[in-house]
């Protein structure tokens, strides 16, 4: 039986149905008629909704959604123009798939995030040429092999990886001393598995999208490399100073997700006729 069929048989059995990404839709569209949960993922409301090719498939998921939901705070100003009712949901963090932090050889700065524009890929790059121009060699500076800016990464210096399977990705992120997260402000699933690993993170998250994140914050791509360096002197104690697992457990913890998923789940029942 093909995966499509079995698709199908099972939205029969099913009493709501949830689409990730905003351009899949026609799933929904397609099969039994049932109240379906739209989810939000970045791109699909953040650049593909604003394309005259992107925009109908898109809204005709916020227009006949039950619930529409999306994964990071910084989506809030697309997403409630298009659907007022939207909720944010936060990313589920699987805490026991995770690698022990084991921190190893010289000391290592790892950027976890593609060298994308949608990530302030230019920040990045900042901050990146502000650790390699302070420390002349002395720190390795790592990142991924992977975006539109990738080239000018490459040009920087800085040691670039292919793209690998999530287990081998998890296990390259916990041998690093410190983390530079996203320019973007929001903290993607990258940014929440390296504070659940403990591993320091540097980033300056968007005003009011957290409440008291456990990172390390710095004024501009010289403050922020600064920071990384102050970080790279003893990463241990910055770990055990930000106590960041019991802030993504409270936040992004399975359970604590999954209950609030529930009760939108619960609350689309009660609506259907």
């Amino acid at each position: 039986m093909s995966w499509r069929v079995r698709r199908t048989v099972e939205a029969l059995r099913a009493d709501v149905m949830h689409v990730h990404f905003g351009t899949r839709g026609g799933v929904a569209n397609s099969r039994p008629v049932l109240p379906f949960v739209m989810h939000w993922h970045g791109t699909d409301i953040r650049t593909t909704y604003y394309s005259p090719q992107g925009r109908p498939n898109v809204q005709w998921g916020a227009d006949h959604a039950a619930a529409v939901v999306y994964s990071t705070p910084d989506l809030r100003e697309h997403a409630e123009p298009v659907r007022p009712d939207a909720i944010y949901l936060p990313a589920p963090v699987d805490l026991d798939e995770l690698p022990v932090w084991t921190p190893d050889g010289p000391p290592r700065v790892l950027f976890a995030s593609r060298w994308d524009d949608s990530k302030n890929a230019s920040g990045q790059l900042a901050v990146a040429e502000a650790i390699l121009n302070a420390t002349q060699g002395r720190v390795i500076v790592e990142g991924l092999d992977w975006g539109q800016r990738v080239q000018e990464a490459r040009a920087l210096g800085i040691r670039l990886v292919p793209k690998m399977p999530k287990p081998d990705y998890l296990r390259w992120m916990a041998g690093a001393h410190c983390v530079v997260g996203q320019g973007s402000g929001a903290m993607g699933m990258s940014e929440l598995q390296a504070l659940a690993m403990g591993i320091p993170l540097v980033m300056n998250p968007g005003a009011g999208l957290y409440v008291n994140p456990p990172v390390l914050q710095g004024d501009g791509p010289e403050g922020l490399a600064a920071r990384a360096l102050i970080a790279l002197e003893d990463p241990l104690a910055e770990s055990a100073a930000a106590q960041a697992r019991r802030w993504v457990e409270q936040n992004h913890g399975p359970d604590v997700v999954i209950a609030k998923l529930a009760a939108i789940y619960r609350g689309i029942a009660r609506t259907q006729p």
